[in-house]
């Protein structure tokens, strides 16, 4: 199953013609308008919810919407790829809330983020991806996160620092061009949409492969590579 950009152009079409490190995999498949943003993207993993070793070959910054059907949709995939590549590859969360269609997101953006605070950031993001985002089943779903206390929880939700660091996670996203759900980067090469599982992965093989042959330490790769450090 191949990704299509522009008119019907299929994915290895556009590879073969445009070999360089910047190939853009886009799909319908996407909450929002998910223009493909251009050129290698520069973004900073930060403080950010990570699975994964920092010095992975490959670095895959999610931006998503808890409350995108999208973004669900290919939580299976993140899985699969991550349990393929092991100890090659960090997964790392940007919130991107769609609050404009999406009236719950920025609340389950918030819940996650308060979660995080006390270490519990992946146990709530697996919880948001599969239940409602009522303000009721927030609060049980926090009840579900094994050693999460509950009130500070309730208590964080109504602090600015949480809501900040969504903020931070949405100009971030903007100013990279992002402006649908879900958007990946791969080492800097954007993937936008719900994309099927060989789609991603022949992103991610290649960008493993070019960072293998680079001879630049994989610890430093990131930064070096990617990020220009």
């Amino acid at each position: 199953m191949r990704s299509y950009i522009g008119r019907g152009v299929p994915t290895a079409i556009i590879e073969r013609r445009f070999p360089a490190a910047t190939v853009m995999v886009a799909s319908l498949l996407a909450c929002g308008p998910s223009a493909a943003p251009n050129g290698l993207a520069k973004v900073p993993v930060g403080d950010s919810p990570q699975r994964g070793p920092s010095d992975a070959w490959v670095t895959v910054v999610e931006f998503a919407d808890f409350e995108c059907p999208f973004c669900r949709s290919e939580e299976p995939v993140l899985k699969d790829i991550q349990a393929v590549y092991g100890v090659d590859l960090r997964l790392v969360f940007k919130d991107f809330p769609l609050t404009g269609v999406h009236p719950h997101a920025q609340a389950a953006a918030v819940a996650a983020e308060c979660a995080g605070e006390q270490g519990k950031f992946w146990d709530m993001h697996d919880l948001l991806f599969t239940t409602a985002l009522d303000d009721a089943t927030l609060l049980a779903d926090a009840g579900q996160v094994a050693g999460l206390d509950v009130v500070a929880w309730q208590a964080c939700i109504g602090t600015p620092a949480p809501a900040s660091r969504v903020a931070a996670d949405v100009a971030l996203g903007t100013s990279l061009g992002v402006d649908g759900t879900p958007t990946f980067f791969v080492n800097g090469v954007a993937v936008v949409g719900a994309v099927p599982e060989g789609d991603l992965r022949a992103v991610i093989d290649q960008a493993r492969a070019t960072a293998v042959a680079s001879g630049i330490p994989r610890a430093e790769y990131y930064d070096r590579a990617v990020l220009g450090l």
